[in-house]
């Protein structure tokens, strides 16, 4: 069966022309006094299905391009209808931000690949600086140095911390889920106390002490049982997983 000699398709035996790149493969009289046969066609043509053929890199490159335009029409699109309909910029910025923060959201990680703690990090860094980005956008109130911050960085410290300490742990068992409620109390502790400051300028602990005092107990028992008695017992087999 004869073959394409520009693309490679394979052609019917009475096929002059090939299908796909119309490139001439058996020119007749006319085509060659006209000079068509030496018409200029792609060296390769692309197949669609070549994408399930692409390595890891080359995918996660072409999401995060597809990813990046769709992002800019959203914020062009955000600032075009405030710019027709109030003849300014104000409110758009708001949800320009939120969006450009999505991505920061989803591109870090997919970019690090394997490299979980550097986006960890980074997804950290991004997130106060959005928080810092909607206070700035509002002049007429500052509330990022006594709330918003600080809120951000007591729940990134205590999900940071946790994780940290949990993924050094020579044996993960159920001092993991210890581990966890600890830093759930803390931050619950720390929450109440950075809002009780910036709203009432003292501090009266007592949700955060009911959390504190029910997750505390808990986490010291599940320490015991780890230490103690299920010592380098891996959760699958504590509960038969």
């Amino acid at each position: 069966m004869p073959v394409c000699p520009n693309c490679g398709v394979e052609l019917d035996e009475s096929a002059r022309h090939c299908p796909l790149c119309r490139c001439v493969v058996e020119p007749d009289d006319d085509e060659q006094a006209a000079g068509l046969a030496g018409a200029s066609f792609p060296e390769k043509t692309v197949d669609p299905e070549q994408f399930d053929h692409l390595t890891d890199a080359e995918k996660r490159k072409a999401f995060l391009e597809v990813f990046a335009v769709c992002v800019a029409i959203v914020c062009v699109t955000l600032l075009a209808v405030e710019l027709l309909v109030d003849r300014r910029i104000s409110w758009s910025l708001y949800p320009i931000a939120s969006v450009l923060y999505l991505y920061v959201l989803v591109s870090i990680p997919v970019a690090a690949d394997t490299h979980r703690w550097r986006a960890a990090v980074l997804v950290a860094l991004a997130t106060p600086l959005y928080i810092l980005a909607l206070d700035l956008l509002d002049p007429t109130r500052s509330w990022f140095l006594v709330l918003g911050g600080p809120i951000v960085l007591i729940v990134e410290g205590s999900i940071l911390g946790s994780a940290l300490s949990i993924s050094r742990l020579r044996y993960k068992g159920v001092n993991a889920i210890a581990i966890a409620l600890v830093g759930a109390a803390a931050g619950c502790v720390g929450l109440e106390a950075v809002t009780d400051l910036a709203l009432q300028g003292s501090v009266a602990l007592a949700w955060s002490a009911v959390v504190a005092v029910t997750c505390l107990p808990v986490a010291g028992l599940l320490f015991y049982l780890h230490h103690r008695i299920t010592r380098r017992a891996s959760l699958k087999k504590l509960f038969h997983l």
